[in-house]
């Protein structure tokens, strides 16, 4: 099966089944399918055994949800004709029915190892390029730098602050009593390269933070204000405090919380700061100027020019903003220079246009963050007409 819709229309037939809104014909085409090849039969056996473990669980809690939401995934599925990557068309916006079909129709994809060593990709054969993980390094007040990947202690007792390890997340916690220090101490936490993070401040804030991106933060907020400072992505879950609002600075611009749930990108590449706001209110200041607020509401985004210092508010679909928190990579409208630079950052390679128009081909769609590298590329050759070559961790891009 190499037309990327035609999978997810099996994907969505599986769905269907799942959820018991399947139609008596919809059932004999999954048969059909089910019966053409044991290879078949066997993914649809794996996808079982990941519901029995309780994946996809609150998908199909509405029955007349998950109808008028697979209805919506038939419709762009017979009717889009635009180059797609692995969800054909922009399937997010219609909900957590779409997710999970996503889930499915990667998991059905021919893989080059089943039978077919002979049409096994270059990219397979190449060394391993590793998805992203956990590392970060911690810069405590006192300039001493922590490697949280070799850190073995699971705990830290610093200035009256007690700081936790778990995997992959770090916690601060004030003990009651423990204010007698006055001058508030910075940490900073610095993330790598095909690294993540998750950082739960002193007052219960939490912040996902995206690779190759740094947070300074006070290890206690002793005045009458949080605030923090972000270079690159984060995600932040503010804990609500009226008397306290919390305020991150990043590349000339201001935002004002009280207590709601954003994403914040601005990495050094890109031209202008990205603030979506997913839940909750904030205000934005552009650069300090605090006559220029702007206000957000859910599902709208402030574009904030660096170079102009001046901002504009748009409607946008926030999974797109916020896959990557999610375990996917959700592309709409980027370009496929976008593309490699977000995956590069992940996956920690170097990249070049074998002609640089492709650069500009536009793409929609997703693909899994935490899948094998040459999967992911797979899935970009089967979308694009491209062929990727790795020599010395760069991948060269060219026309198939």
């Amino acid at each position: 099966m190499k037309d990327l819709s035609a999978y997810y229309e099996i994907a969505r037939l599986i769905t269907a089944e799942l959820s018991e809104t399947i139609t008596p014909e919809e059932k004999e085409r999954l048969n059909v399918w089910l019966a053409e090849d044991e290879r078949h039969y066997m993914r649809y056996c794996r996808i079982r055994e990941r519901l029995k473990r309780g994946e996809g669980e609150n998908v199909f809690r509405n029955p007349e949800r998950v109808r008028e939401d697979m209805e919506k995934l038939k419709k762009k599925l017979s009717g889009n004709k635009r180059r797609f990557l692995l969800s054909g068309n922009y399937f997010w916006r219609y909900g957590a029915v779409a997710v999970f079909t996503i889930g499915i129709a990667i998991g059905l994809i021919e893989r080059p190892w089943e039978d077919r060593s002979s049409e096994m990709s270059p990219m397979a054969q190449q060394p391993a390029v590793l998805p992203g993980s956990y590392k970060a390094v911690l810069t405590l007040a006192s300039g001493e730098q922590v490697n949280l990947e070799e850190w073995c202690r699971d705990s830290l007792w610093k200035d009256g602050t007690l700081i936790r390890k778990r995997k992959g997340e770090l916690t601060y916690e004030q003990k009651a009593g423990d204010m007698q220090q006055e001058e508030m101490l910075f940490n900073t936490i610095t993330i790598p390269r095909s690294g993540e993070y998750k950082l739960v401040l002193s007052d219960g804030t939490k912040v996902w933070l995206n690779a190759e991106s740094q947070l300074s933060y006070p290890d206690t907020f002793r005045s009458d204000e949080r605030r923090v400072i972000l270079k690159g992505e984060a995600y932040f879950q503010v804990a609500h405090n009226e008397e306290k609002p919390f305020y991150v600075e990043s590349d000339g611009q201001l935002v004002r919380v009280y207590g709601t749930e954003f994403n914040i990108r601005s990495y050094e590449e890109d031209a202008a700061v990205y603030t979506t706001l997913i839940s909750g209110s904030v205000a934005l200041q552009v650069a300090g100027n605090l006559n220029a607020e702007l206000f957000l509401t859910p599902g709208r985004q402030a574009v904030f020019d660096k170079k102009e210092a001046s901002a504009f508010v748009r409607s946008v679909n926030t999974e797109v903003v916020t896959g990557w928190r999610k375990g996917l990579f959700v592309f709409e409208e980027q370009n496929l220079g976008q593309i490699m630079a977000t995956l590069a950052r992940w996956y920690n390679f170097d990249y070049e246009f074998a002609d640089n128009v492709l650069s500009e081909t536009v793409f929609m769609g997703s693909v899994p963050r935490y899948g094998d590298f040459n999967e992911v590329l797979e899935i970009l050759e089967k979308s694009g007409g491209l062929k990727f070559r790795l020599e010395n961790h760069t991948v060269i891009i060219s026309h198939r």
